[in-house]
């Protein structure tokens, strides 16, 4: 850049601009240039006189400096810094990869890029790609060896972000080029505001490009949704209704299915649906269907078309509700037998609570199956009978929906049973892992890894590892062994070490291989050394192998004597000869053999999972019997009850934190053996010892047995209250509106109710809403429903019933959202597209590459970036160093000339020769020797009476000087001074005093020279 660019921001009393731009040079704070010309003028004033004892070149020379540290000085208060105007230009794509894009647009848009980034981009141009669908995500930032689309990873696809990328875009723009964006969409937004980004664009001076997606679907029929109660009374018959609207008319199918289970629309045919012609515009279809059931009811509607091809986007043909019929309370009880539950069922029917059994494997899989449930009981039940999403959605139940949840204990319950770490242990009102102050022996688990030459056989080997480790505390000991490669030493793949936060372990596993070894030797002893330095109270090996390794019976017999156990698990052996190897390491320690079949290969995490847990018994205290701790606090659901029979065992755990969980009865060592507490809008209960079967044998004759767990079972079951309530529900875009009608028991008006709303998303996410009455016995609230899939709700409220008590209880709905908006986009919206070119300033570019309008790196309309660089600190270091130069001219008095003269004398002295220097050295000792001859010529008159030897004695005596001589040395050379008239030579000899006086008055005299030399 040249010349001089001034930007006025604002000015100042010294009229400074708010920078200023000088060639390449630019100036943040322009206004300390001022004291340039103010300093140099006060330095020439002021340091004139100061300096007027040097000589005139030091004046000069010490003027000069101190003119360039004031220079300096001013610069570097300025803030400089060098501009540098940008020449290449940076493109980013924005390609929309959501859902309502067809596929083959998709294809299309790929090979566009493509060609117009090989056919225009030159030199140092760059191009960049972020995707948009729910959200953006930058595949590539803006660089030079970018050659087109790629897709790494784009997210959820059901909906259309574009907003977020424009904002992405404007996050990651370079800042050494030109800035373009290029915004390939259908337009069809389904989250965010694209107008809004395009404004932010604006702002910044970038450009949006655009390259509209051009489509319209001339065939198509949307199944928009299935109208049913949200409530409803058993054995009741409610109209479902299906709308569909269809663009043309299709003739096809409509299907019906409640729970999974299809219902007969026709039954006058082989056919389960009836056949149907969607007429353009809206279709409504009403089917009567009986309420058989109770608890919730959910339906999904499909709809076929005779002719595929008629029907473009085959994901809006279902549709889903969910309707709950009411009748009595229900709790689930979930054990592992029922045997295990024969108890309880007995207490709770005699209490006239209505129960219903199932072992793990038959319990509900999703929330809308446990809603059915007022409240659901887990007896004895171990984490590994229940997936990590069942266990999540039992969490959900109670924390969103308002059920209860009731844990009993036994040998493979709470901690035992490894639910630490779980979803429902945030539930509990206790904390499953031991007090930390406890001496409890802890546990300690090898796993010895083999190949497992099966498809999937890695992923599977992954998943037994983490099983096993999920069974553990972060108390006891976990380790794991393997070869890498065939037929390599074994080796720890992770050490035997307290497991903590799990985190270490679970890389780990991700780290494993499972290369196939040929002798078990290396692996066992290595696992074998390990234990053996443990101090634990249970020690186990869990060996995975086809079993064709060799082995050595000498080392089992060291297992067995140091008490350690080796359970196996063969998996695709090569013969029965290898299972007979495992048989025999688990029959000889003591541990247990699993022959796994391939179609039973999923079932091989849950074996370690059991396996690990022998070395959790130390959770569990047995012993005499012992009278449990009554606390007092207020507990309603211990009202009545005074104290409980003696206890012989219970699963050990450790109080949780925060004080809101209410613990009625402690153990040995202050254990908690009851507590309750409110979670969310749930509540649960936890009882660590069993129900009669083990440890509480004397609890069953007990009086107040059944008084016991019939109040705890009521205590956390979901209320479902007097109040006639109706709940209407509407979708509005991306909100859901609520009408909820309230009449009290005798068919008035619920005025005056308080209702708190709580709903559990389809994501897994969940948010309260309030209602506002809007009329009497009417309460209105709305919530976000965005995403597509169902949204069960729960209602709670409570009001005056106007006779001095009050009205209470909780209301169930459901909201369904089949599909995602992007499925309803039946063309484009390219207009919008066309107002965000319009908008920024950007173009709308061709459908064809070779177009020379579809150059993406076109110069117009870019405002070009200046580049800068701070030169503060070089500048300021000069200036420093200038001022130390400034200080050695004026006080060190440095001869400037002198330097320069040797300067130049040691660049000369380079160019002279060796041979001149030997010359001259010659000549100087040949004119030394002829002085000195002459000198001692006796005929020579003229030389000086001093320089004419008396003899060899005196001749070898020192010079003495005279005063006239020092006198002479002081102000000239010597050799300038009049000769002194010689003494008379002594006719004695001289003797050492004499010699020794002459010495002291050349030193003297020297001093005297040397004192007056510096005076």
């Amino acid at each position: 850049m040249t010349g001089v660019a001034i930007i006025f921001e604002s000015f100042n009393p010294l009229l400074a601009p708010a920078s200023l731009a000088i060639g390449p040079i630019e100036f943040d704070s322009p206004q300390w240039l001022w004291l340039i010309p103010i300093g140099w003028a006060l330095v020439v004033w002021i340091g004139w006189k100061t300096i007027a004892g040097l000589s005139s070149w030091a004046r000069r020379a010490a003027l000069l400096v101190r003119l360039i540290v004031v220079l300096l000085l001013s610069l570097a208060m300025a803030e400089p810094r060098s501009r540098d105007r940008a020449e290449k230009i940076a493109v980013n794509i924005l390609a929309d990869v959501s859902d309502s894009i067809p596929p083959g647009k998709k294809l299309a848009n790929d090979r566009y890029v493509a060609e117009v980034v090989q056919q225009y981009r030159t030199g140092e141009d760059q191009v960049g790609v972020i995707t948009i669908a729910e959200d953006a995500y930058v595949q590539r930032l803006p660089g030079r060896h970018n050659s087109g689309i790629e897709r790494l990873y784009v997210g959820e696809t059901s909906a259309t972000n574009l907003a977020a990328a424009i904002q992405l875009a404007l996050a990651v723009r370079p800042g050494d080029a030109g800035y373009r964006i290029l915004l390939i969409s259908d337009g069809r937004e389904t989250v965010g505001n694209l107008l809004e980004a395009a404004q932010a664009a604006k702002v910044l001076g970038v450009p949006i490009d655009v390259l509209p997606i051009v489509y319209r679907y001339a065939s198509e029929a949307i199944v928009e949704d299935i109208i049913v109660p949200t409530t409803a009374r058993k054995g009741e018959t409610v109209n479902l209704r299906v709308r569909i609207t269809g663009t043309t008319d299709i003739p096809g199918t409509i299907y019906l299915s409640r729970n999974g289970e299809p219902i007969d629309l026709d039954p006058d045919s082989n056919s389960m649906g009836v056949p149907v012609l969607v007429e353009r515009g809206a279709n409504v279809y009403t089917v009567p269907v009986p309420m058989q059931r109770a608890g919730p009811q959910q339906f999904q509607a499909r709809f076929e078309p005779d002719d595929p091809d008629a029907d473009a986007i085959p994901h809006n043909n279902r549709a889903m509700a969910v309707t709950f019929v009411g009748g009595e309370g229900k709790v689930l009880i979930l054990a592992p037998d029922r045997a295990e539950a024969q108890q309880l069922v007995e207490l709770l029917t005699n209490a006239r609570i209505a129960t219903e059994f199932r072992t793990p494997e038959q319990g509900p899989k999703t929330l809308t199956e446990f809603s059915g449930y007022d409240a659901v009981i887990l007896n004895n039940v171990p984490a590994y009978s229940f997936s990590l999403a069942q266990m999540e959605a039992m969490r959900r139940y109670v924390h969103d929906i308002g059920g209860g949840l009731i844990m009993v204990g036994g040998p493979d319950s709470l901690g035992a049973g490894s639910w630490m770490g779980t979803p429902i242990e945030d539930a509990l009102p206790i904390r499953l892992d031991p007090p930390e102050k406890k001496q409890m022996q802890r546990g300690a688990l090898v796993m010895v890894m083999h190949s497992i030459e099966m498809a999937q056989g890695v992923y599977f080997g992954k998943k037994t590892a983490e099983a096993a480790v999920d069974a553990l505390t972060r108390l006891d000991y976990a380790g794991i062994v393997e070869s890498r490669v065939y037929g390599g030493s074994a080796e720890w793949v992770h050490p035997l070490v307290e497991l903590g936060d799990k985190v270490a372990i679970r890389q780990s596993i991700n780290k494993l291989v499972f290369g196939d070894m040929i002798d078990f030797d290396p692996s066992l002893q290595l696992a074998l050394t390990g234990l053996t330095n443990i101090d634990a109270g249970q020690k186990l090996v869990i060996v995975i192998s086809d079993g064709d390794p060799s082995l050595s019976r000498n080392l089992i017999t060291k297992f067995k004597k140091n008490n350690i156990t080796i359970s196996t698990v063969g998996v695709n052996p090569h013969s029965a000869r290898d299972l007979n190897t495992l048989r025999y390491m688990a029959d000889q320690t003591g541990g247990n053999f699993y022959a796994v079949s391939n179609a039973k290969v999923s079932t091989i995490p849950e074996i370690f999972f059991k396996e690990a847990q022998t070395v959790r018994r130390p959770l569990i205290w047995e012993g005499d019997p012992f009278q449990p701790v009554m606390q007092p606090v207020v507990s309603e659901p211990m009202v009545g009850i005074p104290a409980v029979p003696p206890l012989t065992g219970y699963v050990v755990a450790a109080d949780r934190q925060g004080g809101l969980a209410i613990v009625t009865l402690r153990g040995i060592e202050n254990d908690p053996i009851a507590a309750h507490w409110q979670y969310g809008m749930g509540r649960t209960f936890v009882f660590a010892s069993d129900i009669g079967a083990r440890w509480t044998t004397m609890w069953t004759q007990w009086p107040q047995f059944q008084a016991f767990w019939e109040q705890h079972v009521r205590w956390v079951m979901r209320a479902s209250g007097d109040a006639k309530v109706r709940v209407l529900t509407e979708n509005q875009g991306d909100v859901t509106s609520i009408t909820l009608e309230a009449l009290t028991p005798d068919g008035d008006r619920l005025n005056f109710a308080s209702m708190i709303g709580r709903v559990a998303r389809p994501d897994g996410g969940a948010e309260d809403f309030e209602f506002v009455q809007t009329a009497p016995g009417v309460y209105q609230a709305r919530f976000k429903s965005d995403a597509a899939g169902t949204y069960l709700m729960n209602i709670r409220y409570a009001a005056p019933d106007g006779r001095g008590g009050q009205i209470e209880g909780n209301v169930q709905a459901s909201v369904s959202r089949p599909f995602a908006d992007e499925f309803r986009a039946l063309s484009d919206n390219a207009a919008l597209l066309m107002q965000v070119a319009e908008i920024t300033g950007g173009r709308v570019l061709p459908a064809v590459p070779g177009d020379p309008g579809a150059n993406l790196w076109r110069r117009d309309g870019i405002e070009m970036p200046i580049a800068t660089k701070s030169l503060w600190l070089a500048i300021a270091l000069a200036g420093i160093g200038m001022f130390l130069l400034d200080v050695a001219v004026r006080r060190v008095r440095i001869d400037l000339v002198a330097i320069g003269h040797a300067a130049v004398g040691l660049f000369k002295a380079g160019t002279v020769t060796t041979g001149r220097q030997m010359q001259s050295l010659h000549e100087a000792r040949d004119k030394a020797r002829r002085r000195m001859a002459h000198a001692e010529s006796p005929d020579d008159e003229s030389a000086p009476p001093a320089a004419r030897p008396r003899d060899k004695k005196a001749a070898a005596a020192k010079f003495e000087a005279t005063e006239e001589q020092l006198r002479a040395a002081r102000s000239g050379s010597i050799l300038d001074t009049e000769p002194t008239k010689p003494a008379k030579p002594s006719q004695k000899k001289p003797d050492a005093e004499t010699e020794e006086e002459g010495m002291s008055r050349l030193l003297k005299a020297k001093r005297r020279a040397r004192e007056e030399f510096k005076e």
